[in-house]
């Protein structure tokens, strides 16, 4: 008997491996893509909630924080779908000396959005003068 070739049962099993193993490489590619839209989402929320903190930050006169930056679910300029809600609390204590005060302003920001699992927070806490 002449062995010089395939037989139909080996054609067969091999096209099915290869099946296989390109329905494997479909699906993990399916999910990284899933996982790196995910994690674009997440960058662009966080850059946001960066954003509004940096401008906070750098706002010249501390007594305004309050009346100019406290937001409730304003949508982000340049996010589609996306909210950001910014609350601003600040703390004025006596301090441990007669006529000395504790003042600080503790800024948390929040951004919610389509493809968040939750959404991305950060706060700040800035000084009085």
């Amino acid at each position: 008997m002449d062995n010089k070739g395939f037989t139909l049962v080996e054609m067969i099993v091999s096209v099915v491996i290869l099946a296989v193993a390109i329905l494997a490489l479909t699906s993990s590619t399916a999910s990284l893509t899933r996982v790196s839209a995910d994690a674009e989402q997440r960058a662009l929320a966080l850059q946001a909630c960066e954003d509004r903190l940096a401008r906070i930050r750098l706002h010249p006169i501390y007594q305004q924080l309050d009346s100019l930056y406290t937001e409730s679910l304003a949508p982000v300029d340049g996010l589609d779908g996306f909210t950001r809600t910014t609350d601003i609390t600040r703390i004025l204590e006596a301090g441990d000396r007669a006529g000395k005060y504790i003042d600080f302003t503790r800024v948390t920001v929040t951004v919610a959005g389509p493809g968040l699992k939750e959404p991305i927070s950060r706060t700040l806490t800035v000084g009085g003068f």
